[in-house]
């Protein structure tokens, strides 16, 4: 019981570190166009939390334990639209900019989207060509030891 629990605290650390750091990426590329320096520790607040939700979040929408059923495209939309809601409530509860403006909302949601699809098609390169580096060394492997293709 101790052991899976430490391996889901380790699963949800790792995609919360990979999270955090990609906000600060983005945080500090935006800061540059809008000449700031720094970001207020408020803010990093805010990321770490945001980054410990996404991990959680991912860890229950991508476990068989849930949305066994549920294919990958259904999933990720899940996770998109579940972080997505997330966001907008820190976006009122932290007043990230004037939410009664349906303006600054439609902007909100545009740059969710395009920064969603942006990493949903960076991933999904990274896996096609980390699959056809692995079936090549498989290739590789099986013909050094003959092993026959079975598939």
């Amino acid at each position: 019981m101790m052991k899976k629990f430490m391996q889901l605290i380790a699963a949800v650390k790792a995609v919360a570190s990979l999270a955090f750091t990609a906000q600060i990426m983005l945080v500090t590329v935006v800061s540059m166009f809008f000449h700031r320096d720094g970001i207020p520790i408020s803010y990093i607040w805010q990321m770490i939390f945001l980054a410990l939700i996404y991990g959680c979040l991912q860890l229950v929408v991508f476990s068989d334990n849930y949305f066994a059923q549920m294919k990958t495209p259904g999933r990720t939309l899940l996770l998109g639209a579940s972080m997505f809601a997330v966001l907008a409530a820190f976006a009122v509860l932290f007043r990230w900019f004037p939410v009664g403006t349906l303006s600054n909302w439609l902007i909100f949601t545009g740059l969710y989207a395009a920064v969603f699809l942006i990493a949903v098609f960076a991933l999904r390169t990274v896996f096609r060509l980390s699959g056809i580096k692995y079936t090549q060394m498989l290739a590789t492997y099986q013909a050094e030891h003959d092993i026959i293709d079975a598939t």
